[in-house]
């Protein structure tokens, strides 16, 4: 009995030091995991460092009291500890000693971020301390840097730095002098910052660069004045969400090492021939969410080398031939393997073999998908001219089903996944699928389908037993999201019942069609016999009169319009002031634009340059259907924007208040409001912006707003 007390009493001490490390855990506010290394301490209370278990390499102060850092301010992890790996973010810190890191000599990765009163000269000096032949990767994001000195990184010549990340400030320029001393530099991230003007010269051995979301309006330059790339080494590049309207043939030059291209978010209007052929080694491209987008030429995807293409979320007219060309759209790049063009029109039922044109010359595609592009049929002989297809997604389109599945699909043993969740397929029978798919499928998703069921769905019901619901599975097939998104929706008495519980009976079924069969024809017949003539006898008067008001419907149609035509070019107009552009166009616009599928005109992107402001100002204004006023203490004091109340208010005067709604983002004190915005606020309720609770219920305000007819404008005549 002593001798397995003993035993466990020693168990019980070995799990303990395996937990532990063989040393207390973490104090509060401090959290730490054994196993990863790592330690977090997160407290406004806590003004000093913490004495950590030696096990951890990787920590973060987040949201503490740290007023100066130095070298004597980190003596609890550096003379216990090997940190790799440091997070300093949100700490309230000034400034930072020249030696403060350097005891650090196993650091790899340090992290200064949202650290805006941070005195960047301070940090400058003290990469002093930093042990170069060991730090790789420097973050500094929203610290709400405007400019960097020209030295900046100077302490760092002899470092090995590989990545600099710097996201979230408000940098203006991209001066790549300012990075040069970072002779091993490949991944420089500038994401979310201001910056207009770049200058590449410094960066002659980066790899990634990354610009999303600053204010670019061109594509940069990548040649030098000898015609030498600025960036030989380039392999990525990130431009999504800038104000970029133009590519061309020239756009990348010098650019031969290219392999990853993302140009999301732009505003372009159309793809002109060969803007990627310069880019010889390019892989994959990103071109979504470009709602201006209307026209593509011939050879605008000529890149031999591409594989995947990401073409989504464009709401592009591929179902209207004079926006491109469908025979020669992909001819030029028939080694894609991947092609996503999710979120478009493509064409119709009536159309599909225009379909099959497009698609024609990707032999090598393996992964096709077509989500949400309002497909109604499928075009025949073209998938089985994709002898590697492996998966196909046609989710969310309007297909009803087809005919001649073998022409549909062919042989075709390389396909494993097939998605037709959420079409209007009603039946499934055996002839709906060639064998040969079914057996070499790996995943089918027919979920969300419209399925009718009736006896005509018997087989489809049997296959599913006998496949996913007897113990003796013949197949590695997995049906997705069965049972339950697999329902009734025919007849009306079985609407919502899951397919699983409909277990219909080659006996029954016959029984039920025979008679059915024939009571349905014999009532069929007599219903017309009977009542047409009857009707027509009865209502002959109202027939006349019909045909009457109809007469008289097509005459006033031709002799009135209505003053509040809906044939605008964009849902709404924004007022705003330059204060408030950031909000506008990062919050507002992105938000009407990405979700709501609405094109909003802002001055900054819209208006022609070179023209008058006023001009501009009248000219976009008649072309918007609504007008947004976004009002602040700021926007009260801009003379302009007092003068767009007027329009609105002229405006509102022809087309009701129904045309105009107003965004209060910040309260207007009283010493700053104008007559006419008061006259304004008075006549017009208006929207109040906050984050947080009341946030989804203004979004849901606004886009009803918006949408929201004017109501019942006058006649004029013609």
């Amino acid at each position: 009995m002593n001798s397995i007390v003993k035993f466990y009493t020693i168990l019980v001490a070995l799990m303990i030091i395996e937990m532990s490390d063989g040393e207390p855990d973490c104090k509060i506010p401090c959290y730490c995991k054994p196993k990863q290394k790592t330690a977090a301490c997160a407290s406004r209370h806590l003004h000093y460092i913490p004495k950590l278990p030696s096990y951890v390499e990787q920590v973060k102060f987040v949201g503490n009291n740290f007023t100066h850092l130095s070298r004597s301010f980190f003596k609890n992890i550096t003379s216990n500890n090997k940190i790799i790996l440091m997070n300093l973010t949100d700490n309230l810190v000034l400034n930072i000693s020249v030696d403060a890191f350097a005891d650090f000599q196993y650091l790899k990765t340090l992290e200064i971020s949202k650290e805006e009163k941070l005195t960047i000269f301070s940090l400058k000096k003290a990469f002093r301390s930093f042990n170069t032949s060991m730090i790789n990767n420097l973050i500094f994001s929203g610290n709400e840097w405007e400019h960097l000195p020209p030295d900046m990184f100077k302490e760092l010549k002899l470092s090995r730095i590989r990545s600099l990340s710097m996201t979230s400030n408000s940098l203006k320029d991209l001066n790549g002098g300012i990075y040069s001393y970072l002779t091993e530099l490949k991944t420089l991230n500038l994401a979310h910052n201001e910056i207009k003007n770049i200058n590449l010269s410094g960066l002659i051995v980066l790899e990634e660069l990354v610009l999303i979301d600053n204010d670019i309006h061109n594509i940069p330059t990548w040649c030098n004045s000898t015609g030498d790339s600025f960036v030989p080494q380039l392999k990525v590049l990130r431009l999504e969400s800038n104000s970029i309207t133009e590519m061309n043939s020239s756009s990348f030059k010098c650019l031969r090492n290219l392999q990853q291209l993302r140009v999301d978010y732009n505003n372009f209007r159309s793809l002109k021939n060969n803007t990627f052929s310069e880019l010889v080694k390019l892989d994959r491209l990103h071109l979504s969410h470009i709602t201006r987008l209307q026209v593509i030429q011939e050879t605008a995807f000529n890149v031999p080398s591409l594989k995947s293409l990401y073409f989504q979320y464009n709401g592009f007219h591929f179902d209207k031939g004079n926006k491109f060309n469908a025979k020669t759209i992909f001819s030029y790049c028939p080694n894609l393997t991947t092609l996503d063009m999710s979120s478009n029109f493509l064409p119709s039922m009536k159309k599909s073999q225009l379909l099959k044109l497009m698609l024609i010359p990707l032999k090598k595609l393996e992964k096709l998908t077509l989500p949400d592009t309002k497909i109604r049929g499928l075009p025949i002989g073209l998938f089985p001219k994709m002898k590697f297809l492996k998966t196909l997604n046609l989710q969310g389109n309007s297909i009803n089903g087809w005919k001649d599945s073998e022409r549909i699909f062919g042989n075709k043993s390389s396909l494993k996944t097939l998605n037709l969740q959420a079409n209007n397929i009603r039946l499934v029978n055996k002839t709906t699928f060639p064998p040969s798919i079914l057996s070499s499928l790996k995943s089918l998703d027919l979920s969300s389908n419209q399925f009718s069921c009736t006896c005509d769905q018997i087989w489809f019901r049997e296959w599913i037993r006998e496949n996913f619901e007897s113990k003796s599975k013949k197949n590695n097939l997995t049906l997705i999201s069965y049972p339950e998104k697999y329902a009734c929706m025919f007849p009306s008495n079985l609407r919502g019942v899951l397919l699983k519980n409909y277990n219909p009976t080659p006996e029954t079924c016959k029984e039920k069609n025979y008679f059915t069969a024939i009571a349905v024809s014999i009532t069929l017949v007599v219903v017309l016999l009977i009542a047409v003539p009857l009707l027509l006898y009865r209502c002959q008067t109202n027939v006349r009169n019909y045909i009457y008001w109809w007469r008289l419907y097509k005459k006033r149609k031709s002799g009135y319009m209505r003053l509040d035509s809906e044939d605008y070019e964009y849902h709404a107009f924004v007022v705003y002031c330059e204060q408030d552009r950031k909000w506008v166009h990062d919050v507002l616009v992105k938000k009407l634009e990405n979700e709501e599928d609405m094109r909003i005109c802002i001055h900054h992107r819209e208006f022609d340059i070179g023209a008058p402001i006023t001009g501009n100002i009248g000219k976009y204004m008649s072309k918007c259907r609504k007008i947004v006023v976004v009002m602040s203490n700021d926007f009260a004091e801009s003379e302009w924007c007092q003068w767009e109340v007027d329009l609105v208010q002229e405006r509102r005067r022809k087309q009701g208040r129904g045309v105009s709604l107003l965004i209060m983002l910040h309260t207007i004190d009283s010493n700053h409001m104008t007559d006419s915005l008061k006259t304004l606020l008075d006549s017009t309720p208006h929207l109040q912006y906050s984050n947080g609770v009341g946030e989804k219920l203004f979004w849901t305000a606004l886009v009803e707003g918006l949408r929201k007819p004017f109501g019942h404008p006058p006649v004029a005549i013609l």
